[in-house]
């Protein structure tokens, strides 16, 4: 019999090939030119990134990889948030405040759109909150960029998934 952890890993790995198949046929169908100061070219890296990295610092913890794509004077904002927090550092707390919410969790993307400096990601979210608790939630993440980095993150989602069982 499988364990839930081993059902959880099976069900990472195929949105895995999910995530790389939508990813490869975004950056197919994107508009590209051999200028390589191209914006549409570097949104589309932008975005790739991002998606990888947000992805990589679910299984290791680790979000330098991510922190590193936002430009020094970023900001970042959600749904929990009055006011959006502004730098590096601030950005670093933000991400690993994200992560601490859960025991494991893993994003797909279901839809990518760019144009004019933003990156617009749709996203599905599922593991297990820090109490155990499983969930899933869907949400979009707006990226604005500037220079070839993340100048401002906004992102928005269903924030009825972290309710407590009964509450929902």
């Amino acid at each position: 019999m499988r364990s839930n952890e081993q059902r959880y890993r099976d069900r990472v790995e195929q949105n895995d090939a999910h995530d790389r198949e939508l990813v490869d046929d975004h950056l197919s169908s994107s508009v590209q030119t051999d200028d390589p100061t191209s914006n549409q070219r570097n949104q589309d890296e932008i975005a790739e990134r991002f998606m990888r990295s947000l992805q990589q610092i679910e299984v290791t913890g680790d979000v330098e990889p991510l922190v590193a794509l936002f430009a020094d004077n970023a900001d970042v904002l959600n749904l929990a948030m009055s006011e959006p927090l502004q730098g590096q550092q601030h950005i670093r707390q933000f991400w690993q405040k994200y992560l601490s919410v859960f025991d494991r969790i893993h994003s797909r993307f279901t839809h990518v759109a760019e144009g004019n400096g933003t990156i617009t990601l749709e996203w599905i979210s599922e593991g297990a909150l820090s109490s155990g608790e499983p969930f899933s939630y869907r949400g979009v993440s707006i990226l604005e960029t500037k220079n070839g980095r993340v100048q401002h993150f906004r992102t928005y989602y269903d924030s009825a998934a972290f309710l407590p069982q009964g509450a929902k």
